[in-house]
């Protein structure tokens, strides 16, 4: 990448398969290889060194706020993207993110001709705005795409689904579940409680009038379109609240799609915790021991996720079913997570997300008998 005049610094990060650069005027950005390589097929020809040299060199945005404004758009990204700091970048130049979902979050892009820019806490400081007003702006850029949707939900006469396509990432169609009161207004029109699915990053399909049954079909059908999806997201179905936000749909144990949904929850939470693991352990001046999350199956078929507790350092845990105690002389029994919290305080790493708890030594001699009891 150094062979482009335009560019500054470059750093390969071999874990998370990018690379974190910045050009001479100021702009820094991450290009992802795994994209180029399910773009491409793996394959290198001349139209990868195209498709890099339109990615790393974009257009320059608009200089000021007021012609940046009306290009910004909100988009969703796997929770982590762009939160960790690379070495040779400065902290403003982080991605502007906020949680919008569990494991899923809200960035903001200036959305270009042949491509879209990031923005950073450093183009803040540039334009003298707030988050908030960034965010604010960028979901009001979509308030024309949301009304013109709504003649799409009229009632239903049984299950329909409707696909809302955007595979050259044009229209940001997929970002209209982000602003406020689009999903409540496609509640109100067709009186039913709508599943939004967004198993790619581009798009979205809405499923109006879904039975228990039909949703099995659905849930199968949103993890086909993940496995084919260039940038996975979530195979999630998500829903509406009495408040008229967008949340995760919760069902029953019984429910049929109960297997289904609790799967796709642990695999969207197990890939946000991965890529944030790979990154924090790429960094230098990591505090402590980085704890992964794992995905395990019970014999009865059931899944869960846990993760470890070594004894004797500082550890960052990521939030799981249960807990694996790792003792010095080699002892090792789990327990569930709730289990331990009511009987030790988990202190909560504000500045990671997907959250990340703080914990040091193991819990005094009398609390581990009492876990030890309590293991499963």
């Amino acid at each position: 990448m150094l062979g482009y005049d335009a560019v500054e610094t470059a750093r390969f990060d071999a874990q998370a398969y990018e690379i974190a650069y910045t050009l001479k005027n100021g702009y820094a950005a991450k290009l992802n290889l795994d994209t180029l390589y399910r773009r491409f097929d793996g394959k290198i020809t001349a139209a990868v060194f195209e498709a890099v040299g339109a990615l790393l060199l974009p257009p320059d945005a608009p200089p000021g706020w007021e012609q940046v404004a009306p290009k910004l758009r909100p988009v969703l990204r796997k929770a982590g993207y762009g939160s960790v700091k690379v070495e040779g970048l400065d902290g403003r130049d982080l991605v502007l993110s906020r949680p919008a979902l569990p494991y899923l979050s809200e960035l903001v892009v200036i959305d270009l001709p042949s491509t879209v820019q990031f923005v950073t806490g450093q183009d803040l400081s540039r334009w003298g705005v707030d988050a908030d007003t960034v965010y604010s702006i960028a979901h009001a850029n979509l308030t024309e795409l949301a009304m013109n949707t709504m003649e799409a939900f009229d009632p239903p006469q049984g299950v329909r689904v409707l696909e809302f396509a955007d595979d050259d990432g044009e229209s940001y169609v997929g970002s209209l579940p982000l602003v406020a009161g689009w999903l409540a207004g496609v509640r109100a029109r067709s009186d039913t409680r709508p599943l939004v699915f967004l198993p790619g990053h581009l798009g979205m399909f809405v499923v109006l009038g879904a039975t228990p049954q039909v949703l099995v079909q659905l849930m199968s059908l949103a993890e086909e379109r993940y496995q084919a999806a260039l940038r996975p997201l979530s195979t999630v179905p998500y829903t509406v609240d009495d408040e008229g936000e967008i949340v995760p749909l919760r069902v029953e144990p019984d429910h049929p799609a109960a297997a289904a949904i609790r799967h796709a929850e642990i695999q969207l939470a197990v890939s946000a915790y991965r890529g944030q693991t790979e990154k924090l352990r790429a960094d230098q001046d990591r505090e402590g021991g980085i704890q992964e999350l794992l995905h395990l199956r019970d014999p009865n078929g059931g899944e869960t996720t846990m993760t470890s507790w070594p004894d004797g350092v500082t550890q960052l845990l990521p939030k799981a079913d249960y807990i694996c105690f790792v003792t010095a002389d080699g002892d090792v029994f789990r327990v569930a997570w709730d289990v331990v919290t009511g009987l030790v305080p988990l202190e909560l790493a504000d500045e990671y997300d997907p959250p990340r708890y703080r914990v040091h030594d193991h819990p005094p001699a009398e609390i581990m008998t009492r876990l030890r009891a309590l293991s499963s």
